[in-house]
Parts: C-alpha cells; structure tokens; sequence
C-alpha cells in the first residue's frame, strides 16, 4: 500500500496537542487556532483566514459565501475527491463536471470555454446551461495532488462570464504554479 499522505509528530506537535487537551481548547477556539489562522493569512497574502473542520466544511461555507443556490450547477473537473462534490451538494447545488487535461490532471480549460461559450446562455439572472436553463453558479477548480490549475487563465474566463471561483486547494496549500 502507498499512503496518499503520513502525519509526522516529529517537533513539538505531541507538545501543543497535549497542552490543547490540558488547557480544554480543542474545538474550533483558542490560541492555537488564532495563530493558525494569523500565519495563513500572512503567508497567503490575505487579509484573513478561518480554520474550518475540514476542508468540506470550508467549501460549503466559501460556495454559500459565492451566492451558490439550491437548482444551480457548480462546473468541477471529473478528476477529484467526493468532497468537491459533497460541498457542491450541501448547497443544493449539483456538480456539472467537466473533462481534464490529460497532462495536468487539472480543469481542461478549453473545454471549459467550450462549454461556456457554446452550450451556456447569458441572461439577466446569470448565465445558464441551454439544455435545462439551470445557473452556472460558479467554478471550482481542483488542485490535485499539489498540481496548479492555470488560475490566471481561469480568472480570466471567469470574469468574462461573471463567474466565482471557488478553489479547492486542500491538497495544495503552499503549491505554486510557474
């Protein structure tokens, strides 16, 4: 068996999860969150960051944040894990999941022009898929395994549909793409 990814207790982690314990602070508060959250903001360039439970629980939130709906359409690669999808759903929304590029592994983003400029109509309420009139809400990019989407390209795209991006960068936090 390959593990996707291994815990390592190697410095002081054993050290601030034992004063967590002690101190009661094990939920969604307290010094050691804040400090999470101050040095992720920083080292992100943002003005600020919250810790979810999970990175499901942080996608629902950020989709809702966008404006995602019951009845909408999110478009999503087919190359992803379910909690792209669970998020998706949790809104009411439902995943309209679009080919990747067979050498990133990301958004095919041809195909994503493709599908916005010829099966999407612009309209007064939003852009909408022609086959069934339903909203595209937004766009959410995956970051597989520490591969970048090209995020310029796709904002691109995005705003010349008014489209939000929501990204799902929980495999690739601290990645960068040349």
């Amino acid at each position: 068996m390959i593990p996707l990814s291994i815990p390592t207790l190697a410095g002081n982690e054993w050290q601030y999860v034992k004063d967590c314990l002690d101190t009661n602070w094990i939920s969604s508060a307290g010094a050691y969150v804040d400090r999470f959250e101050a040095q992720l903001a920083a080292y992100t360039g943002s003005a600020h960051a919250v810790a979810c439970m999970n990175g499901t629980a942080a996608l629902h939130v950020a989709l809702q944040l966008a404006g995602v709906t019951t009845g909408d359409y999110v478009i999503a690669p087919n190359i992803t894990f379910v909690a792209t999808c669970n998020a998706i759903a949790y809104t009411g929304a439902e995943p309209l999941l679009l080919d990747v590029d067979p050498g990133t592994w990301q958004l095919d983003l041809d195909l994503l022009e493709q599908v916005l400029a010829e099966d999407c109509t612009r309209r007064p309420t939003g852009l909408t898929f022609r086959k069934d009139g339903r909203r595209i809400a937004g766009i959410m990019p995956v970051h597989v395994l520490g591969n970048m989407c090209d995020m310029d390209r796709l904002l691109a795209i995005a705003r010349q549909y008014d489209l939000p991006v929501v990204e799902d960068s929980t495999e690739a936090l601290g990645s960068t793409f040349n």
